[in-house]
């Protein structure tokens, strides 16, 4: 939830500055222009294209649009989680960890033995989404052929992977805010304006 954070943060200064302020990042090429547009869908009353467009046609960047629709879900559904159980059977090696999932692929989480089933178990509770994962076996970066596996990335990496569905109604609006052409209803985007206005 930082992006959240951040446009909060720029909603409060924009407004104590009267409608201006400066956004910057390293490259000014994903962060940045990704805050600006998230900024201009959820406070400003852009479409999410429209807004991406008007900023393609000031500077050629690459923020990553999925990444803001998921962030609205994520404020618009409460951040609802559905538990997942991840287990590696091996009996003879020292120590299992898993890295990707909700945590990125520089930290990894360990997964705890079970003497009595003889596997590796971690139980962890995700929001809504597909998540990439793999295993650290002993030191060793692989996947579990038990588990379902990704295609071949473009650097020929292969993932396994988990996805999460929500069970309730939070679901549908969630497959609708991650569409094409998704736009915010006006009682949608007060509803994240109050949540950004909430936020320290």
């Amino acid at each position: 939830m930082r992006l959240p954070a951040v446009v909060s943060k720029l909603h409060k200064v924009v407004n104590r500055n009267g409608g201006v302020t400066y956004i910057h990042c390293t490259a000014g090429l994903g962060r940045a222009p990704a805050v600006a547009l998230a900024y201009m869908f959820w406070v400003q009353g852009y479409k999410l294209g429209e807004a991406h467009q008007i900023l393609l046609n000031k500077r050629a960047c690459f923020p990553k649009l999925e990444a803001i629709k998921s962030a609205t879900a994520d404020i618009l559904t409460g951040l609802s989680k559905n538990r997942v159980t991840l287990t590696w059977k091996d009996d003879s090696c020292s120590s299992v960890e898993v890295s990707g999932l909700d945590i990125g692929w520089g930290q990894r989480i360990p997964l705890t033995f079970d003497k009595e089933q003889g596997l590796w178990i971690l139980e962890r509770d995700l929001p809504q989404g597909h998540y990439e994962y793999k295993y650290i076996v002993d030191g060793v970066w692989t996947c579990s052929k038990l588990e379902p596996l990704t295609s071949p990335n473009s650097d020929g990496h292969v993932n396994n992977y988990v996805q999460v569905f929500n069970n309730d109604s939070s679901a549908e609006l969630r497959n609708r805010l991650m569409a094409e052409d998704v736009d915010l209803t006006k009682g949608e985007r007060v509803m994240v304006r109050e949540y950004l206005e909430q936020l320290q």
